[in-house]
């Protein structure tokens, strides 16, 4: 039995991101990249203007546009068109794009970027095909960077027990105020 095509666009659906007004609050309570990040990635490409940078999975847009001040074109992949509309309407560069694309098949040409990121993205995306196109469109010397924004490791049995209390609270607070499925903590 062969294991079924990879549908970047079905996996997105089923993310439950397409609910209706999902992408403004996403938007509105999501982090930006910090400036360091940004520092780093040129650093690596050495140069302090990038060509183009890519942001696959780019969401509302926070981490394509960080990149308006640094490079020359930043292109933003998303194949949500409600959070691709909420990242056009907040984010009015003359450089800056969002294209209704995927991370598998960004329509750029071979060697294209000098970045490529995946800013808390890359878990949405299919390893194999998703690789193999930032290969394929970065260009030689070029950087890729998978960031995300989770909960920094601790080696304090201390803290590990207040957090696992402090959850246990949410979820007990969420089930005494019927909060349904879905909607994060």
């Amino acid at each position: 039995m062969q294991a079924p095509v990879y549908d970047p666009w079905l996996n997105a659906h089923r993310s439950g991101y397409t609910r209706d007004g999902f992408a403004a609050c996403y938007g509105a309570f999501r982090p930006t990249p910090p400036p360091t990040l940004l520092d780093l990635r040129c650093q690596f490409i050495q140069t302090p203007a990038p060509r183009l940078v890519v942001d696959l999975g780019s969401g509302t847009g926070l981490s394509t546009a960080v990149w308006a001040d640094r490079a020359q074109q930043v292109i933003g992949i998303e194949p949500l068109e409600a959070m691709r509309r909420a990242a056009e309407a907040r984010y009015q560069f003359p450089h800056v794009s969002f294209q209704d694309w995927s991370a598998q098949e960004t329509g750029l040409p071979d060697g294209a970027a000098d970045v490529v990121t995946c800013a808390q993205s890359l878990h949405w995306m299919e390893p194999q095909s998703t690789f193999a196109e930032v290969a394929r469109i970065l260009r030689p010397g070029g950087a890729f960077a998978a960031y995300d924004y989770d909960l920094l490791p601790t080696i304090g049995w201390e803290a590990e027990e207040a957090f696992a209390a402090f959850m246990a609270w949410v979820r007990e607070l969420r089930k005494t105020h019927a909060v349904p499925p879905g909607i994060q903590e």
